[in-house]
């Protein structure tokens, strides 16, 4: 996981580095816009949300607000950060495919040229392919959080499973610039589960910080081609090159 976590960090360190930055500047604008609406519509939303929760509750049972707030306050925390971070990966794909493919050539990788228009539709169509990966799943955690019981645990189910997508949908522009299919690169990624995990949570966490969460994405699409680059095959057959 701490290997996963420096990827993020070099990330950051690099977006400010010459043959990068024109690719950076267009998701960076896009995630400023979108992240801080999203933080200002889910700030109103969920104090409202938390008083509505309080009031379905009897008088004799109002002790359990201390419980539940917390809780139910992670709960629409996670929730908002992945939704919000979801559209936002959508529509900056083809900038973001950009981006990784720009650092994959800076470590020597030989990609086929391409237009804009055809990176955008390739892009774009694998978006649709996460989400016919990722609404299901994250249905059956929505529908847990509201379970009894169950949902007591469902901020730290929607943070494990969060880190895993987040860690899935940055590292698969690389695959994605290679011509590689997404059910294979979830079980390449599989493989390297701790790592993927290390620098989900880490990204994960920063998108629920203002202003840092600006700066995010850029930072984690350079972060996850480089781990892509170094740790992960392109295929199931290969060998993975490991940094030690």
């Amino acid at each position: 996981p701490l290997i996963g976590m420096q990827y993020l960090g070099r990330g950051f360190s690099a977006l400010k580095a010459p043959g990068l930055r024109r690719y950076v500047v267009l998701p960076l604008l896009m995630n400023i816009i979108i992240m801080s609406a999203a933080t200002w519509w889910g700030g109103s939303k969920i104090s409202s949300w938390i008083d509505q929760l309080v009031g379905w509750l009897p008088g004799w049972l109002e002790w359990l607000y201390w419980l539940l707030m917390p809780l139910a306050l992670l709960t629409m925390l996670f929730v908002m950060a992945y939704l919000f971070s979801t559209v936002l990966v959508t529509l900056a794909s083809p900038f973001n495919g950009l981006l990784s493919e720009g650092v994959e050539r800076q470590q020597g990788n030989v990609l086929p040229e391409e237009s804009l228009w055809s990176i955008t539709k390739r892009t774009f169509a694998r978006e649709l392919t996460k989400l016919g990966y990722l609404l299901p799943r994250y249905l059956v955690l929505v529908i847990l959080s509201f379970v009894p019981v169950v949902n007591l645990a469902s901020p730290f189910l929607w943070f494990w499973f969060g880190s895993w997508v987040v860690a899935l949908q940055y590292v698969d522009y690389s695959f994605d610039n290679n011509g590689r299919d997404f059910r294979e690169v979830r079980k390449i990624l599989a493989r390297d589960s701790f790592t993927a995990l290390g620098f989900g949570m880490l990204v994960a966490g920063l998108m629920m910080i203002p202003v840092v969460n600006w700066f995010v994405m850029p930072a984690a699409v350079i972060g996850a081609t480089l781990m892509r680059c170094e740790r992960l095959p392109l295929t199931l057959e290969g060998n993975p090159s490991r940094v030690n």
